[in-house]
């Protein structure tokens, strides 16, 4: 069959997301014999005209469209996705009689409710690679695709036929065949690699054991290191970042791929997300160093024991501050994310937060950014619990953006909480402000990758507010 690919992403919060997990499914797809053309409605301008010219020329049976972001999570400034994404499914059905069928992050978030707000045929949820081949099959013989497993279909929203597949092993996402790279290092991108999947974590507002499950499956290290080395001969990226949800759980397994790493003499630069500050060793940051990490994030939400309980982190304010103390004296550059305004927080444990920030985490090279307000995605432990206090009706439809702010703490305390912290820490940010997309952001960052300077971008960005000039205009406002 002549499947289409559409990446509907075209929002780039602190640096751009290329689609790693579209290239697998578009690779599986391909390899099951099927005539395969992906659309990037990220990168370049005339997005509608491109579409439309693919659809007429390459004259699709099917459209696939990845819906990365629900959207952005951040209450003050909020930019939601699924309208431009009807707008997108909207000239796909104008232009073509193709099945479209919805995949990727959002869409396992939001599982078949999404098809009662976006006109398409079939939503796929869980990883695609096994299943989504499977279902092309099925098209192609005119069987029913709606007992597949994570397959909805129009009228079928109220439940999966079957829960999600997981693939129990995975390998290389492909994706150096499916995208433009030097469009996205322009902007700051990095190279995605994913070495585990799923997350054994239980945080109460988290949706990735709907995207991944929570069994922890791992790449052999040796493969992962070869999949980087052959990026590197081909699309030079660089920076590679491991977009596992933790980096460091477990432990040994982040310790032996930068063995690996090592070993191979990979001449590259690494970034990774989500260190948990629980697993945090000297001895680990040290060997991230030699592989040649260049930065990391850290993703604590909290550091308030009474919080932090209720978020099911499985660490304490202790572990918090020693994973500061770690980092500063590795001399890593950091990116901290907290959430105020979660179950539980008050004044007080809102104030043991920032202030943390504000005694920890002012150092060189680290980034503190909040949000104020957690937003409700179905199916997480968080919401059960917002119908239980009666802050959502039990029918709410959580599609729509609904945050969470504890009733024990206002709003406007917290923002000027913040406030006051980055009149103190001029390298204190709000979520909201979204420098990565400000003009200076853009301009830096074309002038970063002008100059070759390795991503991710955000490294710099404590230098550059706290030159006095811009601390005192970012304390004004």
């Amino acid at each position: 069959m002549r499947v289409l690919f559409v990446y509907s992403n075209q929002i780039a919060d602190v640096q751009p997301a290329p689609p790693v997990g579209l290239s697998y499914v578009a690779t599986a797809a391909e390899a099951a014999g099927h005539q395969v053309r992906l659309v990037d409605l990220f990168l370049g301008g005339n997005r509608s005209g491109r579409l439309r010219r693919a659809l007429r020329s390459f004259r699709p049976e099917v459209v696939a469209v990845s819906v990365r972001n629900i959207d952005n999570v951040i209450a003050q400034r909020l930019v939601g996705h699924l309208a431009r994404l009807r707008e997108q499914v909207a000239l796909i059905r104008e232009e073509s009689t193709a099945l479209i069928v919805l995949g990727g992050s959002a869409i396992s978030i939001l599982g078949g409710r999404v098809l009662d707000h976006i006109d398409a045929d079939l939503a796929v949820t869980g990883e695609g690679e096994e299943v989504f081949p499977e279902l092309l099959a099925r098209i192609a013989t005119q069987d029913d695709p709606g007992r597949l497993p994570g397959v909805y279909g129009r009228g079928g929203a109220d439940g999966a036929p079957s829960l999600p597949r997981r693939c129990a092993a995975f390998g290389p996402s492909g994706m150096e065949r499916w995208i433009s790279w030097p469009g996205y290092e322009r902007r700051g991108a990095t190279w995605p690699i994913q070495c585990r999947r799923g997350c054994p974590q239980h945080c109460t507002y988290c949706c990735y054991p709907a995207i991944e499950g929570s069994s922890l499956r791992l790449r052999p290290v040796e493969e992962v290191v070869a999949e980087i080395r052959r990026v590197a001969q081909v699309a030079r990226p660089r920076c590679f970042e491991f977009i596992d949800s933790v980096f460091n759980v477990p432990e040994e397994y982040a310790f032996r791929l930068c063995e690996e790493i090592i070993r191979a003499g990979l001449r590259a630069r690494f970034t990774a997300m989500g260190m948990n500050p629980r697993a945090m060793s000297a001895g680990l940051l040290e060997l991230m160093r030699r592989a040649g990490f260049n930065s990391l994030m850290v993703t604590p939400e909290s550091a308030s024991d009474t919080v932090l309980s209720r978020m099911r982190k499985g660490f304490g304010r202790a572990e918090v501050i020693r994973a500061a103390e770690l980092i500063r004296a590795a001399r890593i550059p950091s990116l901290w994310f907290f959430m105020l305004g979660a179950p539980g927080e008050t004044k007080e444990t809102a104030e043991e937060t920032v202030s943390f920030v504000e005694e920890h985490l002012a150092f060189a090279d680290c980034l503190p950014v909040f949000t104020t307000g957690v937003r409700i995605l179905p199916g997480t432990r968080l919401a059960e619990e917002a119908i239980c206090e009666g802050y959502l009706r039990p029918d709410q439809d959580l599609t729509a953006s609904v945050f969470y702010v504890s009733p024990l703490v206002s709003e406007e305390y917290l923002l000027a909480r913040v406030n006051r912290a980055i009149a103190r820490c001029p390298a204190v940010v709000h979520a909201a402000e979204d420098p990565a997309s400000s003009l200076p952001g853009r301009l830096s960052s074309r002038l970063l990758h002008l100059f070759g300077a390795a991503p991710p971008y955000w490294r710099f960005y404590p230098r550059f507010l706290s030159l006095p000039f811009v601390h005192k205009s970012r304390s004004r406002q």
